[in-house]
């Protein structure tokens, strides 16, 4: 009989917090941004990147969901050799929003996964000597997959009920593309 009454009240505190839980779940589209700034790739030179941000809400009244999409590319060449890689990334971030006296400014710190479609080429020009090609110059281009995750936190400033600015710096750790990116942007907000 004592098994009893604790599994049962086991059972009845897990619905509690369920249910409490549950009840400041806030998981919707609420807004959609753009957001730009600066990469800088491993073993390549700083380049522009570009960003989507879709604001799902919160889990937990400090705990914000947002899913992205990002694209960067750089280009470098040297001794008549090119070489460049193209990212594309979809995935979602958890952050843990910081609550502070302003409530309209809002720092936070947080992690997430993303898939990437890394897409690298390098291109040789031909070689020649006195008019004779030595070397009739080749190119390579491949595409893959991979898994990255991302670390990194910023600051969301609410101006009003229909935008919110962001800054922030994150860093993803990709298979030999990790990379760290500062963005500026700006989220237009559906309503609260």
């Amino acid at each position: 009989m004592k098994r009893f009454s604790m599994a049962l009240a086991a059972v009845a505190f897990c619905t509690l917090v369920a249910a409490d839980a549950s009840a400041q779940a806030n998981l919707s589209l609420r807004g959609i941004g753009l957001k730009a700034g600066v990469v800088n790739p491993e073993d390549l030179d700083t380049t522009l990147g570009l960003g989507l941000v879709f604001d799902l809400g919160t889990i937990h009244p400090n705990w914000a969901l947002e899913s992205y999409a990002g694209y960067w590319s750089q280009t470098e060449e040297e001794f008549g050799a090119e070489f460049g890689i193209k990212d594309f990334s979809f995935g979602a971030k958890t952050k843990y929003m910081f609550k502070t006296k302003n409530p309209t400014l809002q720092p936070y710190v947080g992690g997430g996964l993303g898939l990437h479609v890394l897409n690298a080429h390098a291109e040789i020009d031909p070689v020649s000597i006195g008019g004779t090609v030595v070397f009739p110059g080749s190119s390579a281009d491949d595409t893959e997959l991979r898994v990255g995750f991302d670390l990194g936190g910023g600051l969301r400033i609410d101006r009003g009920q229909q935008f919110a600015f962001i800054g922030e710096g994150w860093f993803s750790v990709v298979s030999d593309a990790s990379h760290f990116s500062l963005m500026v942007g700006a989220v237009y907000m559906f309503g609260r």
